[in-house]
């Protein structure tokens, strides 16, 4: 079902480079579903590997080479680092979570064909 919707929404996205406002009405309207394929294949990949990934920003100070008014010094300069590690997932809980955004998915898709109906009437293909 999801390559029929990509099938579908091909043509009208690469139609869509002519204009720039049609172009970013049909981003809005998809926008949703783009984002649930992205978490259903990092859900999917967490399955594959057996196990998550936990990110956090972590702010760093690193100490560097600076020059200013007082000629040559060392600084200190804060940074923000993304720090993975590995997390248990409970595979049955995860299939759910996947099974839940498949329906959440289906259920937009009727509501963004009308979004790109409206984009395409809104906004013509240059002739």
């Amino acid at each position: 079902m999801r390559r029929t919707f990509l099938l579908l929404l091909a043509p009208v996205l690469l139609g869509a480079c002519t204009s720039v406002p049609r172009d970013q009405c049909l981003r809005a309207a998809t926008e949703d579903i783009r984002t649930l394929d992205r978490l259903i294949a990092e859900t999917e990949a967490g399955l594959a590997r057996g196990y998550g990934i936990d990110r956090q920003d972590v702010p760093v100070l690193e100490r560097r080479h600076c020059t200013g008014l007082s000629g040559s010094a060392t600084c200190l300069e804060s940074d923000i680092v993304t720090v993975e590690r590995p997390v248990a997932i409970d595979p049955a809980a995860e299939n759910r979570k996947i099974a839940k955004m498949r329906a959440t998915r289906q259920a937009l898709i009727p509501r963004a064909m009308l979004q790109i109906a409206e984009c395409r009437r809104r906004y013509p293909e240059a002739q």
